[in-house]
């Protein structure tokens, strides 16, 4: 501190680009704060040498030091001149024909408490989410759009996490990484995302932080309704390395009871991160480790006791799922020359683990353990624990060069990956005599590799000073083998297939003002089946069948304001699906899921989203998504897909008194949902709202907070299959926790 003495600090806050002055900007230091006028001047009373931070819808905040009549620049978050560094599947506002938006990382501080990250992502337009659990712990989804998580590109720090077999995403791996996010952008759409698994509902990319501005050490503690509890602890090196080096690391563990009985989870984390600042060359190297233990169970909850308090909560002990995740990445950003760079995304991924459960009375033939005994037993019975094995890794770059130029950004770009995992299923703990000297068997085996090589061009051209356009071509290709172990009554199958696609995007942005720009986009995607629809491979008695990679077609139109305190972005879409895969949970096998392919399929709507700031202090958000999904085709034309909400709505208060008092209030509204083809009205779920608040209070190094969900008590339901089972959202809840920085 340079001076103690609090004087009158008089300044203007300015567009660093025009020099124009920027009315309505956030002055806060400590305590106190104040608003610039309309001509962007302020006045605030604070010691000289203190921190000002000042900030602003559509301008990226500045923090710097207090001194008298200072100019203070600010910066647009997002203009057509982006940084040389935003990479071409980062979405630009004016710039990007494509409709998304982007979750900050106050927004995230306002939502984000303990749960799976797709309870947060919810909050955002056309998103949905839901856990197994009931409370958001263990086992979530989410899904955009009416797209379920396998048909979104998802990625952490352009590392792409979508399993290379099922392309599903396994959040629960992943434990507590909100509290390392700088931001989430959530592009919906074929969007804009130009390498990996082809996005048909949307791209998800969450990037995390490992610069800070200062040094700091922050422990965080916290328990909450149903067996809640979280612990982490993190460090951020600030300056300690002086400008050039900066390092993070971050421990949690979040553990759960659930909603329902049998959902206990257990998810450990460690996370660390390095970055190096040259002249010319910025990189950026990360570490995630992951372990989760779930107890899930496959089905839902059936008829009237979804509607009962206690019943709805009721199970049985159903399966164990362990798995430990690794995830490494290095990304380096190298400035070439003014007018080109280049950077590399280079990654490695390890994960092994299982799940288990107790099975009753199997026969030996099933097991493959009349192949092991005297053939008169093969018809004899026995309980036994099974285990489901997966030893995988895959490893990839994705490079990427940026040519920059007055008219013109060219990216060419790709990326090669290799993915190898081995499958087996081990035995133990049997009740039969006959196998009491055995005391582990394995039945079945495979191993699968997947080699995938993706290339991409994406230009960006100024036609007029406010016509922009933007074409990209991205192709794919995927080597797919399975090597199936001739163990027992096991066939040996090796079947292979090779997927080769090229898809298209084109879309042109029109700049009306500096603050409304319209786009329209119009691009094709495709993408190849999952694994589990050609194998059933957790078995050794599968059948190889066929089927067709997805299609889809997906037109685009949006329009996007920023105003001097308000935000504004209106899309519609139409999508057309060919080969839609319909995934319903089994009835008979837990673990399984049918397949059916749909000949065509259509998803179109409208969605909002907009923001405003009411003074420095409080800021308002709503979204909403009006959604019609339907078959487009066949017997069942015109009918609504099962769980895809017609309407989902969200809007947000948050309430900030400088740095000490934070109240943030959410309501959120989910429309009716059929679960069968059928449309059938006496097993729709009806629609809900739910409104969950917030409160956090700061005193020095402390800072306490409080947030209840479901504050109404509302009883819902979350998701439903075609055969009467329902999934029960929790009912009131509560968690609070104690943060302490220092």
């Amino acid at each position: 501190m340079l001076n103690s003495q609090v004087v009158s600090i008089s300044g203007r806050v300015v567009d660093a680009e025009t020099g124009e002055g920027v009315p309505g900007a956030s002055v806060v230091s400590g305590d106190v704060g104040t608003s610039s006028d309309e001509n962007g001047y302020f006045s605030l009373g604070v010691p000289v040498g203190y921190e000002i931070t000042v900030s602003r819808i559509g301008y990226e905040p500045v923090t710097i030091t207090a001194s008298v009549g200072m100019p203070i620049e600010l910066v647009a978050a997002t203009v057509p001149g982006e940084e040389l560094f935003v990479l071409a599947n980062r979405a630009v506002p004016g710039v990007t024909p494509a409709a998304f938006s982007t979750l900050t990382a106050d927004e995230i501080a306002d939502h984000y408490s303990f749960q799976d990250v797709p309870m947060v992502l919810a909050t955002e337009p056309g998103v949905f989410a839901y856990s197994e659990s009931g409370n958001g712990t263990g086992y979530s989804y989410v899904s955009i759009r009416g797209f379920e998580q396998s048909r979104i590109a998802v990625m952490l720090d352009n590392v792409p996490l979508n399993d290379n077999e099922s392309h599903q995403v396994y959040w629960v791996d992943h434990g507590d990484i909100l509290s390392d996010a700088e931001d989430v952008q959530i592009q919906r759409g074929i969007g804009n995302s130009l390498y990996g698994s082809a996005a048909f509902g949307g791209s998800i990319n969450v990037l995390s932080r490992i610069r800070t501005g200062n040094e700091v050490f922050t422990l965080n503690g916290g328990r909450g309704s149903y067996g809640t509890k979280k612990l982490s602890a993190s460090y951020g090196s600030g300056g300690r390395f002086g400008d050039q080096l900066s390092l993070s690391a971050r421990l949690s563990q979040v553990e759960s009871d659930g909603y329902r009985e049998y959902h206990h989870s257990l998810q450990q984390a460690l996370s660390f991160g390095a970055e190096y600042r040259g002249e010319k060359a910025t990189y950026q190297f990360r570490g995630l480790l992951g372990y989760e233990n779930s107890d899930l169970l496959w089905d839902g909850v059936y008829g009237n006791d979804i509607s009962d308090r206690e019943l709805r909560r009721k199970g049985y002990k159903g399966f164990t799922d362990d798995f430990f995740q690794q995830v490494y990445s290095l990304n380096s950003h190298i400035k070439l020359s003014e007018s080109s760079s280049f950077h590399n995304t280079a990654y490695l991924v390890m994960g092994s683990g299982y799940y288990e459960a107790e099975k009753y009375d199997k026969s030996f033939y099933d097991y493959n353990l009349d192949t092991i005994t005297d053939s008169a037993y093969a018809d004899s019975t026995t309980d036994l624990l099974r285990r489901k094995w997966i030893v995988n890794r895959y490893f990839g770059v994705v490079p990427q060069w940026t040519l920059k130029r007055d008219r013109l950004r060219l990216d060419i770009g790709g990326e090669i990956r290799f993915y190898e995992g081995d499958h087996f299923g081990d035995i133990s703990q049997f009740s039969a005599p006959e196998l009491a000297d055995i005391d582990e068997f394995r039945y079945y085996e495979y191993v699968g590799t997947k080699h995938s090589f993706t290339a991409f061009a994406h230009v960006v051209y100024d036609l007029t000073d406010r016509l922009l356009a933007t074409a990209d071509v991205q192709f794919l290709s995927h080597r797919w083998n399975m090597n199936q172990e001739p163990i027992g009554h096991a066939v040996g199958h090796q079947i292979s297939a090779d997927w080769d696609f090229l898809n298209p995007r084109m879309g042109l942005t029109y700049r009306i003002s500096d603050a409304l720009s319209v786009f329209g986009s119009y691009g094709k995607a495709e993408k190849e089946p999952a694994d589990d629809q050609i194998i059933n491979a957790d078995e050794w008695s599968f059948t190889p069948q066929g089927a067709y990679p997805e299609l889809i077609y997906d037109a685009e139109f949006g329009m996007n304001h920023t105003g001097l305190a308000h935000s504004v972005s209106l899309n519609l879409y139409r999508i057309n699906l060919e080969n839609e895969v319909m995934q319903t949970i089994s009835f008979e096998e837990e673990g399984y899921y049918e397949y059916s392919q749909i000949e065509g399929t259509i998803h179109q709507g409208l969605e909002l989203d907009a923001a405003w700031q009411l003074g420095s202090r409080l800021q308002l958000s709503v979204n909403g998504a009006f959604n019609e999904n339907f078959y487009s085709s066949g017997e069942l034309e015109s009918n609504l897909l099962p769980n895809r909400p017609d309407v989902l709505a969200n809007a947000t208060a948050s309430y900030r008194s400088w740095k000490t008092v934070r109240l943030m209030a959410h309501v959120q509204h989910v429309g009716k949902r059929y679960i069968d083809s059928a449309n059938s009205e006496e097993n729709a779920i009806e629609p809900y709202s739910l409104l969950n608040l917030g409160a956090s209070y700061r005193w020095g190094s402390l800072t306490l907070s409080a947030k209840v969900n479901n504050a109404l008590d509302t009883l819902y339901v979350t998701h439903g299959s075609d055969w009467g089972a329902y999934w029960p959202g929790a009912t009131r809840n509560f968690y609070l926790s104690i943060g302490w920085k220092m």
